[in-house]
């Protein structure tokens, strides 16, 4: 089964499929907006107006409890504006007519989605699926449905196997907690250039004065700390961290990616350098603003760098990591 994604947060300046089915059920549920896919002031309105009446506060923001709450099942020969917003997500993943009508052919591309994420395979969009249809942008790989068993963490250097494995993995996960791909693969140009993209790796063997991980922390107590209070470590130790890597490839994976997505927000780690040289765009953002870009991904490369990574690398570094996200993008 793979793992079950967070909705996303759909606000103002967002684009795309995901917006596309939030308008149509919107709509469904009696707003009168264009269903164009860019979410504008009319459609934060809506979702201000529908938040309201059901009681959810009124921010204007689509996220879990909004968007869990106008789900509806939609089963075989409904035709309306939620069958719409259904075939609108199942395109992510199956081709299909989006007309909002709910034939058997949605059903059976219903079947092979919830087949292809583990889920029961009823043909039915139910409140599972749709949290499914919303949270992914692709299928998991295919040999790593169930356990991404194929994840790997040695303090070695990875094949180009093991480290598209590992990218596939990451880049879910991120979509998962509401990156755009762009921005999941702009992450992954990061990690590539930092680590190959390897959990387990130390830049001095077992060195605890070294980085280490997925995005080398220096010092990898960032890392290791993190992970103790949240128990997903025995101890903020090299050999604790090593332990993990040999019994548990996946739970330290897991773990590195909740504690950089931790950094990113409650550490308050992701912040521009203002008026130093990591500005190699000009473009600055909030975290939220990043995880939702729709900007190329080389582009995300470099706003991470400047953001997070804030490394030594000139002009040519910076420039290659851009080119690791831009073909993790067209790969993945």
């Amino acid at each position: 089964m793979a793992t079950k994604p967070a909705w996303p947060n759909l606000k103002k300046g967002n684009k795309g499929i995901n917006v596309y089915a939030l308008q149509s059920l919107l709509v469904y549920h009696g707003a009168s907006i264009d269903i164009d896919g860019s979410f504008g002031d009319g459609t934060k309105t809506a979702v201000s107006n529908y938040q309201k009446n059901h009681n959810l506060g009124d921010d204007g923001v689509a996220g879990t409890s909004t968007l869990s709450s106008m789900v509806v099942t939609v089963n075989k020969g409904v035709s309306n504006n939620a069958a719409k917003a259904a075939q609108y997500l199942m395109n992510k993943f199956e081709a299909m007519d989006v007309d909002g009508s709910f034939g058997a052919g949605s059903q059976t591309a219903t079947k092979a989605f919830q087949k292809g994420m583990g889920i029961t395979q009823t043909g039915s969009v139910d409140a599972t699926t749709w949290q499914y249809l919303f949270g992914y942008n692709m299928y998991p790989s295919s040999a790593s449905k169930d356990a991404y068993a194929s994840v790997c963490a040695y303090n070695t250097t990875l094949t180009s196997s093991q480290m598209t494995d590992n990218a596939r993995y990451i880049c879910n996960y991120l979509m998962g907690q509401g990156f755009t791909k762009n921005a999941a693969c702009g992450v992954l140009g990061n990690m590539q250039r930092e680590s190959s993209i390897n959990p387990g790796l130390w830049s001095k063997f077992n060195d605890t004065s070294s980085a280490y991980g997925l995005v080398q922390w220096h010092p990898p107590t960032v890392f290791l700390n993190r992970a103790k209070a949240t128990g997903e470590l025995t101890a903020a130790t090299a050999t604790a961290a090593n332990a993990l890597a040999l019994t548990d490839s996946v739970g330290l994976m897991k773990a590195e990616l909740s504690c950089l997505i931790w950094c990113c927000t409650k550490g308050d780690f992701f912040k521009p350098e203002e008026g130093s040289s990591m500005d190699h765009t000009g473009i600055r953002m909030t975290f939220d603003e990043y995880k939702q870009s729709d900007l190329d991904a080389g582009t995300l490369a470099k706003i991470f760098h400047d953001h997070y990574e804030r490394s030594g690398d000139g002009t040519s570094g910076l420039n290659t990591r851009a080119t690791y996200a831009t073909n993790w993008y067209n790969s993945l």
